[in-house]
């Protein structure tokens, strides 16, 4: 089965929550996402590594809050590395924004950038 990483700041647990409940209902994959599949005691940083080879994509929600997190870009950074598909859904940031102030788009473009808007998927064009 098709199995979706999904990276996001704390601050974005409901959105991504959100996220992946429709991933899971509408395209029918699995989804990872720490704040369901990383147990209370369990070492975080191996969770994640050990997780991440085994998805075929990742997923990174990317917010005014998640841009600046240190853990999202080396989530996309690991997925890059394993050549794994990117996507990043923007909520409330734009690509500008990305380039100047966030990780910047070095394992992103807006090929593969779509803005979250309304509760649906907007490809940028």
């Amino acid at each position: 089965m098709y199995r979706i990483f999904i990276s996001h700041g704390s601050e974005d647990s409901w959105v991504a929550s959100q996220i992946a409940r429709r991933i899971r209902q509408d395209a029918r994959a699995e989804t990872f996402l720490d704040v369901f599949d990383i147990a209370k005691g369990d070492d975080f940083e191996t969770k994640i590594f050990e997780m991440l080879p085994q998805c075929d994509e990742l997923v990174a929600l990317l917010t005014p809050w998640s841009v600046n997190r240190n853990w999202v870009w080396t989530e996309i950074g690991a997925a890059r590395v394993l050549g794994k598909r990117i996507l990043g859904v923007l909520y409330g940031v734009s690509i500008e924004t990305l380039s100047n102030e966030g990780g910047g788009m070095a394992c992103l473009s807006s090929r593969n950038v779509l803005q979250l808007m309304s509760w649906r998927l907007t490809l940028l064009s």
